[in-house]
């Protein structure tokens, strides 16, 4: 039972992971932009991203509702209401600020990083 459910668990679990892959590809695409990319054009794209990850997050759990949510079968492809208003809950109260925070934690992480390096190697 476990193996058809595992890529359900994996993206229950590690729902931060691709946002903050964005968020880190985003700040070293800011970093070596020629032209200064104006901030609040990287932050609507992330926040965008966000959203619609967020999204697709919530429609692959639905088709694959795992059977340990509130109200859930066990015949994957049915999602009865509870259950998608308990997905629907996962998704606003955890997933959507989850990977909103990994998103900016990996951009600013890795922006000061770049421009530490960066004055390092000017100065020198």
């Amino acid at each position: 039972m476990l193996p058809d459910r595992l890529p359900s668990l994996v993206l229950l679990v590690g729902f931060w992971i691709p946002p903050a892959a964005v968020g880190r590809a985003a700040a070293g695409l800011v970093h070596r932009s020629t032209p200064r990319i104006a901030p609040a054009l990287i932050y609507t794209v992330l926040t965008t991203f966000v959203l619609a990850w967020t999204a697709a997050w919530f429609l692959f759990n639905l088709s694959r509702m795992p059977p340990y949510l509130p109200g859930a079968t066990q015949d994957p492809t049915y999602a009865p209401p509870e259950a998608v208003a308990g997905l629907t809950v996962i998704a606003s109260a955890v997933v959507l600020p989850g990977s909103a925070i990994a998103c900016v934690l990996a951009f600013r992480s890795r922006a000061r990083r770049l421009s530490r390096t960066f004055a390092a190697r000017v100065s020198a």
